[in-house]
Protein backbone atom coordinates (compact mmCIF):
# COMPACT_ATOMS: atom_id res chain seq x y z
CA UNK A 1 0.00 0.00 0.00
CA UNK A 2 1.12 3.53 -0.65
CA UNK A 3 1.62 6.14 2.09
CA UNK A 4 1.83 3.61 4.94
CA UNK A 5 4.25 4.33 7.78
CA UNK A 6 4.46 0.79 9.17
CA UNK A 7 4.28 -2.60 7.48
CA UNK A 8 0.81 -4.13 7.52
CA UNK A 9 -0.26 -7.63 8.40
CA UNK A 10 -3.20 -9.07 6.46
CA UNK A 11 -5.11 -11.87 8.17
CA UNK A 12 -8.09 -13.79 6.80
CA UNK A 13 -10.24 -15.97 9.05
CA UNK A 14 -12.62 -18.44 7.42
CA UNK A 15 -15.30 -20.15 9.46
CA UNK A 16 -17.77 -22.81 8.39
CA UNK A 17 -21.35 -22.19 9.47
CA UNK A 18 -23.97 -24.82 10.28
CA UNK A 19 -25.45 -24.80 6.78
CA UNK A 20 -22.07 -25.65 5.17
CA UNK A 21 -21.60 -22.05 4.08
CA UNK A 22 -18.48 -20.14 4.92
CA UNK A 23 -18.01 -16.70 6.38
CA UNK A 24 -14.80 -14.74 6.10
CA UNK A 25 -13.32 -11.97 8.18
CA UNK A 26 -10.47 -9.91 6.80
CA UNK A 27 -8.23 -8.07 9.22
CA UNK A 28 -5.45 -5.56 8.69
CA UNK A 29 -3.17 -4.75 11.62
CA UNK A 30 0.25 -3.25 12.24
CA UNK A 31 1.03 -5.71 15.04
CA UNK A 32 2.97 -8.81 14.08
CA UNK A 33 3.35 -10.01 17.69
CA UNK A 34 -0.30 -10.78 18.48
CA UNK A 35 -1.03 -14.49 17.99
CA UNK A 36 -3.82 -15.50 15.61
CA UNK A 37 -5.99 -16.91 18.42
CA UNK A 38 -5.88 -13.59 20.25
CA UNK A 39 -6.71 -11.69 17.07
CA UNK A 40 -9.71 -13.95 16.53
CA UNK A 41 -10.91 -13.35 20.11
CA UNK A 42 -10.57 -9.59 19.63
CA UNK A 43 -12.55 -9.73 16.37
CA UNK A 44 -15.27 -11.84 18.02
CA UNK A 45 -15.56 -9.45 20.96
CA UNK A 46 -15.79 -6.44 18.65
CA UNK A 47 -18.41 -8.23 16.59
CA UNK A 48 -20.47 -8.86 19.77
CA UNK A 49 -20.26 -5.15 20.60
CA UNK A 50 -21.39 -4.27 17.09
CA UNK A 51 -24.29 -6.70 17.18
CA UNK A 52 -25.50 -6.01 20.69
CA UNK A 53 -24.75 -2.37 21.48
CA UNK A 54 -24.93 -0.57 18.15
CA UNK A 55 -27.75 -2.71 16.80
CA UNK A 56 -29.79 -2.10 19.96
CA UNK A 57 -29.14 1.63 19.78
CA UNK A 58 -30.29 1.72 16.17
CA UNK A 59 -33.26 -0.58 16.67
CA UNK A 60 -34.64 0.35 20.08
CA UNK A 61 -33.41 3.90 20.61
CA UNK A 62 -34.48 5.44 17.29
CA UNK A 63 -30.89 6.14 16.27
CA UNK A 64 -31.21 4.73 12.78
CA UNK A 65 -31.61 8.28 11.46
CA UNK A 66 -30.05 11.35 12.97
CA UNK A 67 -31.75 14.68 12.33
CA UNK A 68 -29.20 16.71 14.30
CA UNK A 69 -26.07 17.86 12.52
CA UNK A 70 -24.15 19.47 15.37
CA UNK A 71 -21.47 17.04 16.57
CA UNK A 72 -21.77 18.18 20.22
CA UNK A 73 -25.53 17.63 20.21
CA UNK A 74 -25.15 14.19 18.64
CA UNK A 75 -22.54 13.23 21.23
CA UNK A 76 -24.72 14.47 24.11
CA UNK A 77 -27.75 12.57 22.83
CA UNK A 78 -25.69 9.39 22.40
CA UNK A 79 -24.33 9.68 25.93
CA UNK A 80 -27.83 10.20 27.33
CA UNK A 81 -29.17 7.21 25.37
CA UNK A 82 -26.34 4.97 26.55
CA UNK A 83 -26.72 6.10 30.17
CA UNK A 84 -30.49 5.53 30.02
CA UNK A 85 -29.99 2.10 28.45
CA UNK A 86 -27.45 1.14 31.11
CA UNK A 87 -29.71 2.32 33.93
CA UNK A 88 -32.60 0.35 32.44
CA UNK A 89 -30.47 -2.81 32.14
CA UNK A 90 -29.16 -2.34 35.68
CA UNK A 91 -32.69 -1.95 36.98
CA UNK A 92 -33.89 -5.05 35.13
CA UNK A 93 -30.98 -7.19 36.29
CA UNK A 94 -30.98 -6.03 39.90
CA UNK A 95 -34.64 -5.51 40.75
CA UNK A 96 -36.78 -7.82 38.69
CA UNK A 97 -37.04 -11.40 39.84
CA UNK A 98 -38.51 -12.77 36.62
CA UNK A 99 -38.21 -11.83 32.98
CA UNK A 100 -40.43 -8.93 31.97
CA UNK A 101 -41.88 -9.24 28.50
CA UNK A 102 -43.22 -5.78 27.86
CA UNK A 103 -41.65 -2.39 28.10
CA UNK A 104 -44.85 -1.01 29.64
CA UNK A 105 -44.41 -3.43 32.53
CA UNK A 106 -40.80 -2.30 33.04
CA UNK A 107 -41.87 1.35 33.06
CA UNK A 108 -44.67 0.56 35.53
CA UNK A 109 -42.16 -1.13 37.85
CA UNK A 110 -39.70 1.76 37.56
CA UNK A 111 -42.44 4.23 38.51
CA UNK A 112 -43.35 1.98 41.44
CA UNK A 113 -39.71 1.88 42.59
CA UNK A 114 -39.39 5.67 42.28
CA UNK A 115 -42.54 6.08 44.35
CA UNK A 116 -41.10 3.74 47.00
CA UNK A 117 -37.88 5.78 47.04
CA UNK A 118 -39.84 8.98 47.55
CA UNK A 119 -41.85 7.49 50.42
CA UNK A 120 -38.97 5.63 52.10
CA UNK A 121 -36.02 7.98 52.61
CA UNK A 122 -33.73 5.22 54.01
CA UNK A 123 -33.50 3.66 50.54
CA UNK A 124 -31.73 6.74 49.18
CA UNK A 125 -27.96 6.75 49.66
CA UNK A 126 -26.52 9.67 51.57
CA UNK A 127 -23.21 10.59 49.95
CA UNK A 128 -22.37 13.51 52.23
Amino acid sequence: MDNVDKPLRYVKFTKEKNDRKYSQVLLITTSFEIPLKVLYKIISARWDIENSVFNNLKTYSALDRCFIHNINAIEAILYLMIIASNIMQLFINRRLKSFVKSQKEVIRLIIKELYLLRENKELIFNTT
